[in-house]
């Protein structure tokens, strides 16, 4: 039954979804009003494995559009996923409560946005190297459920699916409002969370200098030093470098938190607005953007690194179709080697 379908893929992250979408297929020219309705239940199952994946589920259950919309605002999802998602949504809310309003147009393009999101999903968090099949048609050719014959009924249905999103309906011009109108919640918040943690970064490096200070003075006693102005503490500092943190080590070099996910933590410079992320990882492990690195002599041993993650960073293909963020990544053993590096960048 399965042989040959376009969304073979799908079974290498969830035999469930596979089941479901095979179903869908075989039945979307057949039976438009279950497809759409499915379609909307595969979407629904596929967010709540993205949401797992980003470690963003709250303790109460979600609602799928909810869910739609935490993953946008955190940038877990991009712009035009988000926009297929909703519309898919819409659609199949809109045919389980109207039989009427389900026509060839919408089945065909729910089809092919399904395909086009789980190639996303499949690239960014199964394999960077996944090439997606070929999008074809989902034409049958068996004569009792396709009476025109194949190569007519392909004829027919085409221009449906090769036309522009910005001429398909009004729906989808309310979901590119309802877009619009988060973008500026993302904004207004990210500006508010930005000013407070600037605050409480400064606060941190007050607090780190002050315990530095107090430290290279006491090793100063302890080795029978004279009072010396602030300018040799400093040079003292290397004294105390293993008691620093990764918070005191950022905002020594002026770096704010601006967010932090499951995947990274991301850091602005508060003078310069050079952004970094921090990963997850068991060595100390930063990711500049590609454009402070090329062919910059100043940062050389970078290892080119792709993540949805690196939301601010350009995107680029690697093996896949899909465009990810990307950027350099370098490792540190000790977070006084990452005080040092993070100097190049405080200028």
């Amino acid at each position: 039954m399965h042989n040959h379908s376009l969304f073979e893929f799908v079974g290498q992250f969830s035999s469930e979804l596979f089941e479901l979408v095979c179903r869908i297929e075989n039945q979307l020219l057949d039976q438009p009003l279950a497809s759409l309705i499915q379609a909307r239940l595969y979407t629904e199952q596929l967010v709540k494995i993205i949401s797992k994946e980003e470690g963003i589920e709250d303790i109460y259950p979600l609602k799928h559009s909810e869910r739609i919309h935490k993953l946008y605002r955190q940038n877990a999802v991009e712009e035009d996923i988000y926009l297929k998602l909703e519309w898919i949504r819409k659609k199949g809310n809109k045919a389980a409560h109207d039989i009427n309003e389900v026509n060839i147009n919408d089945v065909l393009q729910v089809h092919k946005f399904l395909f086009e999101i789980s190639v996303w999903y499949m690239q960014v968090y199964v394999s960077y190297d996944f090439e997606a099949p070929i999008y074809k048609l989902p034409i049958k050719t068996a004569q009792e459920t396709n009476p025109l014959g194949a190569e007519d009924l392909e004829v027919l249905i085409k221009p449906y699916v090769d036309q522009t999103m910005q001429k398909m309906d009004e729906m989808w011009a309310e979901v590119q409002r309802e877009l619009e109108a988060i973008k500026g919640e993302k904004k207004r918040v990210h500006t508010e969370a930005t000013e407070d943690v600037s605050l409480q970064q400064l606060e941190i490096a007050a607090t780190s200098e002050k315990e530095i200070l107090a430290s290279s003075q006491e090793n100063q006693q302890v080795l029978g030093v004279k009072q010396i102005g602030l300018n040799e503490v400093d040079k003292k500092f290397t004294l105390n470098i293993e008691t620093l943190t990764i918070d005191t080590v950022m905002a020594r070099n002026n770096f704010k938190l601006t967010k932090k996910t499951k995947k990274a933590t991301e850091f602005e410079h508060m003078k310069n607005g050079e952004v970094l992320y921090l990963m997850p990882y068991k060595d100390i492990s930063i990711v500049l953007n590609p454009k402070t690195v090329e062919n910059n002599p100043n940062f050389k041993g970078g290892k080119e690194s792709h993540s949805t993650a690196l939301t601010q960073f350009p995107k680029k293909i690697k093996n896949g179709k899909t465009p990810t963020s990307y950027g350099y990544s370098f490792k540190f053993k000790t977070e006084g080697e990452l005080d040092a590096f993070l100097k190049k960048l405080n200028v």
